[in-house]
């Protein structure tokens, strides 16, 4: 037997023993000439012991004493009840209950039920006091419905690990204000958080973070609380689900999404917009890349005939591929071996090709741009060859912003990919060509959102290159659905443009501090500091060129544009892709400028 369990009995079995007697005395005026008889005795040892078979039947013994609650308070009462109508039956088998008072049992009974309960109770009132004591425990707010937010209360409570000490709750529910749960008071709702800033300050409550306990919170609700923590310096997290913490856990709380803050409300799209992609067979270049994995991710939930997934990186193929289900063909290629992309588009014959494939890191590419000519834009003349030789029926090219009045290679290597791609589809009738174009997507690799999470969570400083520079941001999840959705629209002719709405640019400055408080720190606790642009890089980005007519298209969030078709000398073309081959470094690029009279900036040879 565990000696913790058996000193647990033998304290139980001495204070039944001494509650007989003391009921007795109180009753007998204390008479210990009655008390002393040796029957009442064997009495006394029959109801001890009767009530530790009762607790330890109860299951009582294999609690522990601290975290003692009404389910063990419950066994007791039920224990102490049982023995104690044994006893009086007792009396009565062999005394008639002569010389025995009738309030006896009752005595018998609250004695018997304060002296084992009580030191129960204050083992568990000493042990979270010194626990409290020893742990700086950090005062927060709750959010949530009642269930979730008595859930995570009584947790704190429970767990001696937990570094966080409740002091109120915002409900869900006005009509819930001034009521407890746990002892802590409901103080306020989500719906009139704005008026609880006075409060705050006049009930003199100081909380240092803001805990949402309810995992269904709509993102309305976020943006508020997230307004609302950032006013008082409070840090803003959300809980994991309460089924997934056990009692070695350290009580992490995840961080709030940065989209659910930046005030962009993600549009709902009817599913029949993508119904056509379902039985397609469908090609994915760069498929492991940010945006080509979420586009995989994406067709795959539409169940195509077969999808194939073209990465030139094994790592990144085995990853986007664990997520995915249905009938799936990846591919380990580089799209810059055309012989191996003609073999593979000429055996899966795919009704549309998403080309995703690029070199994005402005830095990188600046440094060394004829690789960004050869997989930007000669991968792409070739692929678009290829798919009109081979009557593929679709074909989607990825652009950017960045290929808007272009200051970098990457840019406008996009750029003459429009150029290139509008161009040629005047001469294709098998294959419809389409470009989407859109700003930058929100925690993409290589984007600002992972280096400034990295960065802060390092201690700072966060590094931003001008405190003016602005970008477009949408969610990844949003930029791919409209871009499924624009490979379905009709349109005016071959080679449109399609152009995603982005909202409004945002301060690149403003998101690192919206992303300093949402990860618990306060904005004062993390520097930033400016480095100055990079070569190539923008103050601010534009969507389309001034001379662009846009027009909104019958989906919300999908812009297009009657761009004029630039008629470039089929001779430009074929000198830059022989430059580009003969790995003629300073001819390419002096064509590749010469070709694009809108990018404005010098480029390192």
């Amino acid at each position: 037997m565990n000696k913790k369990i058996f000193i647990t009995i033998f304290h139980d079995f001495l204070i039944f023993c001494l509650s007989f007697f003391i009921a007795l005395l109180l009753r007998l005026d204390l008479n210990l000439s009655i008390i002393l008889m040796n029957s009442l005795w064997s009495f006394c040892l029959l109801y001890a012991a009767t009530n530790i078979f009762l607790l330890h039947y109860f299951g009582l013994y294999h609690g522990i004493w601290r975290y003692a609650s009404m389910h063990e308070i419950v066994s007791i009462f039920k224990s102490i009840t049982i023995s104690t109508l044994i006893i009086i039956l007792s009396f009565f088998l062999i005394f008639r209950l002569e010389n025995i008072p009738r309030s006896f049992p009752v005595l018998l009974f609250i004695v018997s039920l304060f002296g084992v309960t009580g030191p129960r109770i204050f083992y568990r009132f000493l042990k979270d006091k010194i626990t409290k004591d020893i742990i700086k425990r950090i005062p927060v707010l709750v959010v949530g419905d009642s269930n979730s937010s008595e859930s995570f209360i009584r947790l704190t409570k429970n767990q001696k690990n937990s570094p966080y000490s409740v002091i109120g709750i915002i409900g869900d529910k006005l009509s819930s204000i001034g009521r407890r749960i746990h002892n802590v008071p409901i103080l306020a709702s989500i719906a009139d958080i704005d008026l609880f800033d006075k409060d705050l300050r006049k009930k003199k409550l100081v909380p240092q973070k803001i805990i949402i306990t309810d995992q269904s919170i709509k993102p309305e609700s976020v943006e508020k609380l997230y307004v609302f923590a950032k006013k008082n310096g409070l840090a803003l997290g959300v809980l994991p689900k309460l089924s997934n913490i056990n009692s070695k856990d350290k009580f992490v709380t995840n961080p709030i999404a940065i989209e659910d803050v930046l005030g962009r409300k993600q549009k709902v799209h009817n599913p029949k917009l993508l119904k056509d992609i379902s039985n397609k067979v469908i090609i994915v270049t760069g498929a492991g890349g940010s945006i080509g994995s979420e586009i995989c991710r994406q067709i795959s939930l539409l169940k195509p005939k077969k999808l194939i997934l073209i990465e030139e990186n094994e790592f990144a193929l085995y990853k986007v591929i664990q997520n995915l289900k249905g009938n799936l063909s990846p591919i380990l290629a580089d799209i810059r071996d055309f012989e191996k992309i003609n073999s593979i588009i000429k055996s899966f014959k795919p009704d549309v090709v998403f080309h995703a494939a690029a070199l994005k890191h402005i830095t990188f590419v600046e440094e060394d741009p004829m690789e960004a000519l050869k997989t930007n834009f000669l991968a792409t003349f070739k692929l678009c060859e290829i798919c009109k030789s081979l009557n593929v029926p679709k074909f989607v090219f990825i652009s950017t912003d960045k290929a808007v009045y272009p200051s970098n290679i990457m840019g406008a290597s996009k750029r003459l990919c429009e150029k290139y791609i509008q161009n040629f589809s005047l001469s294709s009738n098998s294959t419809k060509f389409i470009i989407v174009r859109f700003g930058n997507v929100l925690g993409s690799t290589g984007s600002v959102v992972p280096l400034f999470q990295e960065q802060i969570k390092q201690g700072g400083p966060i590094t931003i290159t001008d405190p003016k520079v602005t970008r477009y941001f949408m969610t990844i999840r949003e930029a791919v659905e409209l871009v499924l959705i624009s490979s379905q629209l009709k349109t005016k002719k071959n080679g449109e443009i399609f152009i995603l709405e982005m909202g409004k640019p945002i301060f690149i400055k403003d998101l690192a501090k919206s992303m300093i408080n949402l990860l618990g720190q306060k904005e004062n606790e993390i520097k930033i500091t400016y480095t100055g642009l990079r070569k190539g890089e923008k103050l601010s980005e534009q969507l389309f060129f001034n001379e662009e007519k846009i027009t909104k298209t019958n989906v919300e969030g999908i812009m297009s544009t009657t761009d004029k078709i630039y008629n470039v000398d089929t001779s430009d073309y074929n000198s830059l892709i022989s430059y580009i081959q003969k790995n003629e470094s300073k001819r390419a690029i002096d064509k590749f400028k010469k070709m694009l009279p809108e990018y404005k900036v010098d480029v390192k040879n």
